[in-house]
C-alpha cells in the first residue's frame, strides 16, 4: 500500500505544502541519498533500502504521513 506524506516549509509570497508520495521520495531522493550512502559506508552497504531511504526522508523534512490524497 502506497503512503503519502506532507511536508511544509516557508516560501515566498506564501508558505508551501506539499504531498509526496513513497514512489516520489523513491525517484526523486533515492539517487542523492544512494549517493551519499555509499560514499559514507561504501558500495553493497546492506542498510541501503527504499526503507530506509523513505524513513531518512521522513525525518529530514519532519513529514507527516497523510491520507492518500484525491489528486493523486
Amino acid at each position: 500500500m502506497m503512503r503519502y506524506y506532507e511536508i511544509s516549509y516557508p516560501a515566498e509570497p506564501y508558505d508551501v505544502t506539499e504531498i509526496w508520495s513513497e514512489e516520489r521520495i523513491i525517484r526523486e531522493y533515492w539517487p542523492y541519498w544512494k549517493g551519499k550512502m555509499d560514499e559514507k559506508f561504501g558500495e553493497n552497504y546492506p542498510e541501503t533500502t527504499h526503507a530506509n531511504c523513505i524513513d531518512d526522508w521522513i525525518m529530514g523534512n519532519w513529514a507527516v504521513e497523510v491520507k492518500k490524497p484525491y489528486s493523486m
